[in-house]
C-alpha cells in the first residue's frame, strides 16, 4: 500500500523544503535526508509532475551555474591558472590542420595577437600604456 495522498499544495511545500539543500548541489536523496523528508514520497511526486521535476533540476544546477560564471569571470580577468584548469578539463577545440589557417599553435597565436591589438588601442599614447603596465621610463 502506498503512502498518504498529498494535495498539490502539500507537494509543492515538500519541494520548497528541499530547495535550500538542492541549491547547494546535493542530490535529491541527500537533500531529503538532510531535510527530514521521505525520499520515496518526493521521488513519486516528481516522477509524475513535470513542473516540479524541472524545479528540482533547476535548483540542483544553480550552484553549478554560479561556479561556472565565477570561473569564466576569473578567466576573462586574465587568471592564467583558472584558464589552464579550464583547458585541461573542457577544451572542446578541434585540432586545426589546414593550409589556409595553419595548425592549432598558429591559430592560438592569432587569437593572442588579436587580443593584444585590442588592448593596445585602449591607450592614446605609449606613455599611457607604460603607466597602465607599471613601467617607469628613465630619461638619461
Amino acid at each position: 500500500m502506498r503512502g498518504k495522498k498529498r494535495t498539490k499544495e502539500e507537494q509543492h511545500e515538500l519541494i520548497e523544503v528541499l530547495e535550500e539543500y538542492l541549491e547547494m548541489g546535493f542530490s535529491l536523496k541527500r537533500a531529503c535526508c538532510l531535510a527530514g523528508v521521505p525520499y520515496s514520497s518526493v521521488r513519486d511526486i516528481i516522477s509524475v509532475m513535470e513542473p516540479l521535476r524541472a524545479s528540482v533540476t533547476a535548483a540542483q544546477n544553480k550552484v553549478n551555474a554560479i561556479a561556472r560564471q565565477n570561473i569564466i569571470s576569473s578567466i576573462e580577468a586574465g587568471n592564467v591558472n583558472d584558464s589552464k584548469w579550464w583547458m585541461e578539463r573542457f577544451d572542446r577545440t578541434d585540432v586545426i590542420i589546414d593550409p589556409v589557417y595553419g595548425d592549432m599553435k598558429e591559430a592560438m597565436q592569432q587569437v593572442i595577437e588579436s587580443k593584444m591589438q585590442r588592448n593596445l588601442h585602449r591607450y592614446e599614447t605609449m606613455e599611457e600604456l607604460d603607466e597602465a603596465l607599471g613601467i617607469t621610463a628613465t630619461k638619461g
